[in-house]
């Protein structure tokens, strides 16, 4: 099953590891960030609440700098909250385009499942007609063996008296379409006995039909 999408935004530069890539030259090695992982809804909904306690307590903390620190401390304060107030809107933004990618990545999910889902079953209606098929093929096949047999008599017949032609005689014709080598005349004609093959059904099944050499007494005449 595909997992599924998380967005993949980031909140600031810093997150952005460097890792090393080492360049055509043995001794450089130049660094190139490195994407950040992608983040759920839920996880940037974690950072965003963790960001607003960070807010809270550092304006609740405002009064007491500015009765006992000084105007830098509340300066540097103020800017702390801002940039805390800025990573808040911005985590607000990323949640709002992870959950709508995450809509979305549901939905195309749910789609490819039902895909998949009619496809199985097509699949599993074509299992069981194959099976019925399957069976069907073995008896056609048995009932081509007599047929073969006859074929591949006859062909060994016509070889054999071609091999060994009286005088002045001409070639005894295959009796079917000729069949040899790049369709040359000069060539052996191949028989429709000689090579069909009708495998049973399984890997160690018996085969049905298997191309075997002609007797040598017909090949050589003898």
């Amino acid at each position: 099953m595909n997992a599924l999408p998380t967005v993949n935004v980031r909140h600031d530069r810093h997150d952005r590891a460097l890792a090393p890539v080492v360049g055509l030259e043995p001794s450089k090695v130049v660094l190139y960030p490195t994407p950040p992982a992608p983040r759920t809804a839920a996880q940037i909904l974690a950072e965003r609440d963790a960001a607003q306690a960070e807010r809270d307590a550092l304006e609740a903390s405002r009064s007491g700098v500015l009765l006992k620190g000084s105007a830098d401390d509340v300066a540097n304060l103020d800017h702390r909250i801002a940039v805390t107030k800025i990573r808040l809107d911005q985590l607000e933004v990323q949640h709002a385009a992870a959950v709508i990618a995450e809509i979305n990545a549901q939905a195309t999910h749910e789609a490819e499942q039902k895909r998949r889902k009619e496809l199985h079953r097509k699949a599993m209606k074509a299992s069981a007609e194959v099976a019925t098929l399957a069976d069907q093929y073995v008896t056609e096949a048995q009932r081509l063996v007599p047929l073969l047999e006859k074929i591949r008599e006859r062909a060994a017949l016509i070889e054999a008296a071609n091999y060994a032609l009286p005088d002045g005689a001409e070639p005894v014709p295959p009796g079917e379409p000729r069949c040899s080598w790049e369709g040359r005349s000069d060539q052996p004609h191949a028989s429709i006995a000689s090579r069909v093959k009708l495998p049973g059904l399984g890997r160690d099944a018996t085969p049905i039909w298997v191309v075997t050499p002609f007797p040598i007494s017909l090949n050589t005449g003898r």
